[in-house]
């Protein structure tokens, strides 16, 4: 069957980002033996069009559109994609009778939602390597596909959703078809390619969708596997800085020391950064990934206050936090400290106890959000709903944030007025040092990989 591909997402902010799922994707249908091709509508100027164009010349019998996020999750500048995604359902529903698929990590987390306010045929959650492949052979032939793990679809007047798929063996899968891309433009205006080493979500942060989207269950690909990616992107592609974009690189431990060990035997120059658990920073860890060509890690510390990272359901103290910065710094690795600021229990104190400790980590960027958005099935909406907040059943596709009544009405302004003057600090919900202008300049003078690494000194808008 011919298989059209399209990636929905168009956010540039912080950076446009390769649609690597679709492209995992896109080589298992081929490996099935069906035909796919993917039209990437991130860098495209007319989206009717491009669509338009791209169905008459392929002609598909099955459309997969993939949603990498409902919104910016940023608060009070908070943008919604849902329109513009119906936008690309309903021109695909005009210009083809090709079956529509619904997929993405945006869908998966929330599925039902989505799958009636688009209206398509199909949708899958989770991971769709094995789910669409045989969907579309269950299609082909004509057979029910009602059994088929990770599928959502109409019986009658209800929406049926079947049990999330996970894919044990990550090594089974074929390497994404990046052949599909524009890899070239992603790294001029991305500033990097991506790589995948694991998936799964072992940790309980209160608000995360990770173990929704991925499971519970950490499953790891070969070191060695990984490391034949990265030389395939830097001799093939020609790819000089790539993103993994695991939720952690470095748990397990032995798993992140094993890619680094390859990486450097391989001798590639080819340069890379990663988001980081503080909980499992060691300097054997840092040496070998420096080594590795790791320039910078993102840490996701959410705060710097005890009594905050034990309500946002953190691994880590502010002890461990302190010492992983110091093992970074001494190494010469760049850091970034990503925080969310106004979690449950949060108060004026520690939100100044946050901040002021982050500062003194002496880190290369911080990115500060004030708010945190709320998505079904998460400890977070659970504790909303207890407070009274908000029922866990009225969270839909307009963002909803969270933040504690104690800080409610001056947090926005609290966090902007302590970043005065301080240049590494971002704040995304205020447009400050991440703007599409910001992005531009930068990229344009030759700034490879994360934006933050270079935000010193870059001014507020």
């Amino acid at each position: 069957m011919r298989v059209l591909l399209i990636s929905a997402n168009r956010e540039m902010l912080p950076d446009p980002v390769t649609p690597i799922g679709l492209a995992y994707v896109a080589a298992a249908i081929k490996k099935a033996g069906h035909n796919a091709s993917i039209l990437d509508l991130c860098f495209s100027e007319a989206i009717e069009g491009a669509i338009k164009d791209e169905i008459k010349i392929y002609n598909p019998e099955v459309i997969g559109i993939s949603i990498r996020n409902i919104d910016n999750v940023s608060y009070p500048n908070s943008i919604s994609y849902i329109s513009a995604i119906k936008d690309v359902v309903d021109t695909c529903k005009g210009s083809s009778n090709a079956k529509i698929v619904l997929g993405g990590s945006g869908f998966t987390i929330m599925p039902e939602m989505l799958f009636d306010f688009l209206n398509a045929d199909f949708g899958i959650i989770g991971e769709g390597e094995e789910t669409f492949p045989e969907l579309l052979e269950k299609i082909r032939n004509g057979n029910s596909f009602e059994t088929i793990f990770g599928l959502v679809f109409r019986k009658g007047n209800r929406i049926v959703k079947n049990p999330i798929r996970i894919i044990k063996d990550l090594n089974s899968l074929s390497i994404p078809d990046r052949a599909l891309l524009d890899n070239t433009r992603y790294l001029k205006d991305g500033g990097s390619g991506n790589v995948q080493t694991k998936r799964g979500c072992y940790f309980k942060c209160i608000y995360c969708t990770y173990p929704l989207v991925e499971g519970t269950d950490v499953r790891l690909r070969s070191p060695k596997l990984v490391a034949d990616e990265f030389e395939l992107l830097e001799k093939e592609y020609n790819l000089s800085h790539v993103f993994i974009v695991d939720n952690v690189f470095n748990y397990p431990l032995t798993h992140a020391e094993e890619i680094c060990k390859e990486l450097i035997n391989r001798r590639l120059k080819i340069k890379w950064s990663c988001y980081a658990n503080p909980g499992f920073i060691t300097e054997r860890l840092v040496d070998l990934m420096v080594k590795a060509g790791c320039t910078g890690i993102d840490l996701g510390t959410d705060a710097a206050s005890e009594k905050m990272l034990k309500s946002m359901g953190k691994n880590f103290n502010l002890y461990v936090l302190k010492d992983a910065s110091r093992i970074c710094n001494n190494a010469g690795l760049s850091v970034c400290q990503s925080l969310l600021l106004g979690g449950p229990g949060e108060t004026m104190d520690s939100v100044k106890e946050t901040m002021e400790n982050i500062e003194n980590l002496k880190p290369k960027a911080v990115v500060a959000m004030t708010g945190i958005r709320m998505y079904p099935n998460t400890t977070l909406a659970k504790i909303a709903e207890e407070e009274g907040m908000i029922q866990e059943k009225e969270l839909s596709l307009t963002p909803y944030f969270y933040i504690a009544k104690d800080v409610r009405d001056n947090l926005v302004e609290t966090v902007e007025d302590f970043s005065l003057g301080l240049s590494h600090w971002i704040l995304p919900g205020r447009n400050i040092r991440m703007t599409e202008k910001i992005q531009k300049m930068l990229r344009k003078y030759g700034a490879l990989g994360p934006l933050w690494e270079y935000v010193r000194g870059v001014s507020k808008k």
